[in-house]
Formats: C-alpha cells, structure tokens, sequence
C-alpha cells in the first residue's frame, strides 16, 4: 500500500459543497464501503481556512484520483505520494 496526502483546497462560494463530499467519504470509510484498495487514514481541517488534508493507504495514487474525480470536485485538489519519515510508537 502506498501513503497518499491529498490537499483540498476551496473559495468562500463552494464550502458547502466541499463539506459535502467530505461527509460523503467519511461515512463511506466508516461504513467499509470505500472501493477495494482505499483505506482512509485521517481527515483535518485547518481552522479559520478553506483548506483540508487527508491521508490515504492506497493501491495507487492513480485509483484514488478515479474515484476522487467520479464525485466530481469543483475545487482544487492536490494529491501525493508521502514517504513516512517518523510515526510516534514506531521509534
């Protein structure tokens, strides 16, 4: 599996639909039913931003975007591979 940190970033004007998606990915990951090869970690929004962060363990970065892109975004969103450089628990 591969580590994936996603950005989201979005105006004023498109918030509501931004949370929307995220509900929707949420609920899917809590409810085991994100498609096969996509395991989500954590998601954090930055306070007093428009601006989110999600972390991924997926198959590949491309699958992810497939299915990120079939929810149809209107905002932007950057996505990338990330090496663990330290993790608490592991040292």
């Amino acid at each position: 599996m591969t580590h994936v940190i996603v950005v989201h970033s979005w105006e004023d004007a498109q918030k509501e639909k931004v949370m929307e998606f995220a509900t929707k990915v949420i609920s899917m990951a809590k409810e085991k039913k994100l498609p096969a090869g996509l395991k989500l970690i954590s998601v954090d929004l930055a306070e007093n931003k428009n601006m989110a962060v999600c972390h991924w363990e997926v198959d590949t970065l491309d699958h992810l975007m497939q299915v990120a892109g079939s929810l149809q975004p209107t905002w932007k969103i950057e996505a990338f591979v990330a090496k663990n450089m330290y993790k608490k628990g592991l040292f």
